[in-house]
């Protein structure tokens, strides 16, 4: 038996995939909406996350992870590629846990449970959108001196900061003054495993009719 990701189209579960993809590690999938916390064969997300939430990944144990930090470690974990797998004993191992932990904390919680929750007022939005210019002049910064987030190769870390980009525009997030995050954010997203993700999640979010991201009105 192999672990099975709980997957929710283009939601935070999709960075579980692009590691699962670039690493090389068989995962099963269960499409599930969130908007309805239904999976397509019509059982509750909520019997096997209480919270409702993706990422959740049940393992050939049958033990259960929830959130995507523990998500991503664990496949990463799994990979026999290498150049991608980061071992606890690699110096770079700690660095992965800094940048998985600053785009699920600065990032995903900071800016998008914000701006995507329906009942903050735009005020509160906009102010949560002020935070991100300084959190790209980090990236940007070290992104100056590596090519990818740990140096020369894609890990775990990045799948999460390239899911981040797919919503960002809808977020009204606006990397293009920050040059080599600019570039980064291209070259992610051309990765050919990455680009076919994405557009298989787009045809299944389209499918399940989940659309769980509301339309932002942009300022004039």
């Amino acid at each position: 038996m192999i672990a099975t990701l709980m997957h929710a189209p283009l939601t935070c579960s999709l960075a579980v995939r692009f590691t699962a993809a670039e690493g090389g590690v068989d995962l099963d999938i269960e499409c599930l909406s969130l908007r309805t916390k239904e999976f397509e064969n019509g059982r509750s997300l909520l019997d096997v996350n209480p919270l409702g939430q993706v990422s959740a990944l049940k393992l050939a144990s049958g033990e259960l992870l929830t959130e995507t930090s523990a998500c991503l470690m664990w496949v990463q974990s799994q990979s026999q590629n290498t150049a991608f797998k980061r071992a606890p004993n690699d110096p770079a191992y700690f660095q992965m846990l800094r940048w998985i932990g600053f785009c699920a904390t600065e990032l995903h919680k900071q800016i998008f449970r914000i701006v995507f929750y329906p009942e903050a007022t735009d005020e509160v939005k906009d102010r949560i959108r002020g935070l991100a210019p300084q959190r790209f002049k980090i990236l940007d910064q070290h992104l100056e001196t590596h090519e990818f987030l740990l140096g020369e190769h894609f890990s775990a870390a990045d799948a999460y900061l390239t899911w981040f980009f797919i919503l960002a525009d809808k977020a009204q997030l606006n990397t293009s003054d920050f040059k080599n995050l600019t570039l980064y954010k291209a070259k992610v997203l051309n990765r050919p495993i990455i680009k076919a993700l994405i557009e298989s999640d787009r045809a299944k979010d389209q499918a399940l009719g989940q659309q769980i991201l509301p339309t932002i009105k942009r300022a004039p």
